[in-house]
């Protein structure tokens, strides 16, 4: 039988495997990422689904595990 966690996707943001479809705008929630294929097509562009670039979240993710705005 096949896990849960090994049909999900690695977030674009914290990597943890929680994304059930890419770019279809699910929210991570380990990190709470929204997957917008906007900003993972760009991940330097702030706004859309998120507040901050993808960029911006990895960096905070990595340097304090708590959720992103």
């Amino acid at each position: 039988m096949m896990q849960e966690n090994e049909s999900r996707l690695p977030c674009p943001c914290c990597e943890s495997l929680t994304i059930g479809v890419r770019d279809d705008y699910e929210i991570c929630p380990v990190c709470g990422w929204e997957d917008d294929p906007v900003q993972s097509g760009d991940p330097t562009f702030a706004g859309g689904a998120n507040q901050s670039s993808l960029n911006e979240a990895r960096k905070h993710w990595q340097t304090t595990k708590t959720k992103v705005d």
